[in-house]
């Protein structure tokens, strides 16, 4: 009895003062997107497959290798591009003056319009390599 009583209080007393952050980490679902960096590698490593680059301009222009798009039509071309390809992968360019908003919101845009869409992100240290290529995550065993 007094096990069961001492187990009762320690419980209580870890539930009201355990931090909240992991609280909110076990019960909160997350609703944002995952997105990759480019990862360094050798240039024998490139690959033949062809890249789609979306660049998003300081003006919030858009442009899909190097062919003008609105924003009204992105989704459309987005899937005519994705439609029947295995390999999903959009790669995206976007001003360095630009808000978060307004890129995450051509994100939206682009992953709604295919599904299983995997978003990639250039930053200017990866323009510098030989080759744009997403080296996948090894899943733990």
């Amino acid at each position: 009895m007094r096990l069961t009583l001492r187990f009762l209080l320690i419980a209580t007393i870890l539930l009201m003062l355990g931090d909240s952050r992991v609280w909110k980490r076990l019960f909160h679902r997350s609703a944002g997107f995952y997105i990759e960096l480019p990862a360094h590698t050798s240039r024998s490593m490139c690959g033949d497959f062809d890249v789609i680059v979306l660049q998003i301009s300081k003006e919030n222009l858009l442009t899909i290798n190097s062919e003008s798009v609105s924003r009204e039509a992105l989704a459309a071309r987005i899937n005519d591009i994705y439609r029947l390809r295995a390999e999903r992968l959009l790669l995206i360019r976007a001003d360095p003056n630009l808000t978060f908003q307004d890129v995450a919101k051509t994100i939206d845009i682009a992953r709604g319009a295919v599904e299983n869409l995997y978003v990639t992100l250039i930053t200017p240290g990866a323009e510098k390599e030989p080759c744009l290529v997403i080296l996948r995550p090894r899943t733990s065993r």
